[in-house]
Parts: C-alpha cells; structure tokens; sequence
C-alpha cells in the first residue's frame, strides 16, 4: 500500500457583515491502511478584505477553496515539512523498533 495524505477543513470563523473568513482550523493526516497519524487543530488566520475583486464570501466557499487559503498561508515548505513529519511517522509505525509487554507472560 502507499501512503495517503489528507487535508481537511474543520472549522471557519467568518464575519458575519460581510461573511470573510478569518480563522480556519485544520487538520491533515497520513494514512496507509490501518497506520494513522494525524496532525489537528492547526489553525490559519486570514485577514479578508471584502473589497478585493478575489473576496470570497463564506456562502460562496468550498473546502478546496479554503484549504488553498490554508496552504498558502503556510507556504510551500511548511507543507511539505508536514506531509514529510506525517509520512515518516506512518512509515515508523509499519516498520517498529521496539515493543512492550512483559516476555514471561507470554
């Protein structure tokens, strides 16, 4: 199996006047088949301006929308740097070095 990397909006914090987004919580995870390990609760603070000819209101949002928004705010390499925490996290828990439990109760 390969490694799948997901990133997942959470949660918006928007103004309500003109529906700009300000926070977003998110989250993004590494999976391969039932290893998992996730990072959560990252938070991204935007600071809309509602008269830009590229505003986008909260009605108007999609969640690929908004997680451009996240990725950009933290840059290319931050992400990158994240994916590469997440996959060799996944990676070490496929291929263990150590163990627990006691040998005599086995």
């Amino acid at each position: 199996m390969s490694i799948t990397i997901d990133w997942k909006v959470n949660d918006v914090e928007s103004v309500i006047a003109d529906g700009g987004v300000t926070c977003v919580k998110w989250s993004c995870s590494a999976t391969d088949g039932e290893q998992a390990y996730a990072v959560n609760g990252g938070e991204a603070i935007l600071e809309p301006d509602a008269t830009s000819s590229d505003f986008v209101s909260y009605d108007d949002l999609t969640e690929s929308v908004v997680m451009g928004w996240v990725k950009d705010s933290l840059g290319e390499e931050e992400v990158a740097s994240i994916e590469e925490v997440l996959t060799a996290k996944v990676t070490a828990q496929m291929t263990p070095v150590k163990q627990t439990g006691l040998p005599w109760s086995e």
